[in-house]
């Protein structure tokens, strides 16, 4: 009987040791980051400026795997179907947590069930950008523009249907009582020339992609959809300033992991993103040229802040009618 009770209990603390040795040890191998976007645009960018921090921090090498495709629902299904060891993780805007439920009827993950979110990064806020020849200088004369053309509707290009692009023009054009018509593009290194030519009238872009064109009056931003003035583009208001209700016209950039992945994993991930994103060299190289905000959530913050988001999401695709299928 004696000997069964020490066997027992030498299991039970070599259980107990087990998790705790499984996160001091991570990673034991290379670390994966997926990307559903092509190298060079804002969230690959800002993941190869990410990952060698962390591959020092984690003394394993951070590779960056481009999946591009299916509003980053390729990337999402990678990971999804990853072992749970901390070894690979999806670094994504909301779009493959919470709003492809919404635009595909199948898809081959669920997001709350096989991700564990690990920190949002940062937001990245956006601006109303129109063409410099447009003849509205500001928000409310593209308002009153707009109204005036009910049978010559605007055009508003977004970089794809059912993007983070194009819903929060959809919901902006229901708040204010617009009609406009919807220019899909397959990301904004198509859709930015056409805006520069005047072919489209009107877009909801990041600061970064549009701040250099608007510095050099290529193209006009009336309004940022941030709580605050993007220091890239200061001179420009935002929803606040003018007294109308803000779409939230940004995004994110999160990481997370398979769901199963060690607590502690996630945790140890999730604080050391956190010093990365706090440090004033990295923030003054990497972020306030760009107007990002910096987030640096909690893993519980990012969980909380996905089951509000999927509400959001689900009415804003509902106004819009998109549907990626």
């Amino acid at each position: 009987m004696l000997n069964r009770f020490r066997a027992k209990l030498g299991f039970l603390l070599a259980s107990f040791l087990l998790v705790p040795a499984q996160a001091t040890e991570y990673p034991t191998k290379p670390v994966t980051v997926v990307v559903g976007y092509s190298a060079g645009g804002p969230l690959d960018s800002f993941m190869r400026a990410l990952a060698p921090r962390l591959s020092e921090a984690l003394k394993q090498p951070v590779v960056i795997d481009n999946r591009p495709g299916a509003n980053e629902s390729i990337a999402a299904q990678t990971v999804a179907k990853a072992p749970a060891d901390g070894h690979t993780l999806l670094m994504s805007t909301e779009s493959p947590l919470t709003q492809n439920q919404f635009l595909y009827k199948k898809l081959a993950y669920v997001a709350e069930r096989d991700f564990a979110p690990i920190t949002q990064l940062v937001h990245v806020p956006m601006a109303l950008v129109v063409p410099a020849s447009f003849p509205a200088n500001t928000l409310p004369e593209l308002l009153a523009l707009a109204r005036s053309r009910k049978s010559n509707p605007i055009n508003y290009g977004s970089t794809g249907m059912g993007g983070v692009t194009h819903l929060p023009m959809a919901m902006f054009a229901k708040n204010n009582g617009l009609e406009y018509v919807h220019v899909p593009y397959k990301g904004a290194s198509p859709l930015i020339p056409d805006l520069l030519s005047s072919n489209v009238d009107a877009a909801f872009l990041a600061v970064s992609a549009v701040a250099p064109y608007v510095i050099d009056r290529r193209l006009k931003a009336l309004v940022v959809s941030a709580p605050a003035r993007a220091t890239a583009l200061p001179q420009i208001p935002t929803f606040y300033e003018l007294g109308i209700e803000d779409v939230q016209a940004s995004f994110i950039m999160a990481l997370s992991a398979p769901a199963g992945t060690s607590q502690l994993i996630i945790d140890k991930i999730a604080g050391l993103a956190q010093k990365i994103v706090a440090d004033k060299e990295f923030r003054a190289k990497y972020m306030e040229p760009f107007a990002y905000v910096p987030v640096s959530s909690t893993p519980a913050e990012f969980s909380a802040y996905l089951a509000k988001d999927r509400r959001v999401q689900a009415e804003r695709i509902r106004v819009s009618g998109a549907s990626l299928d």
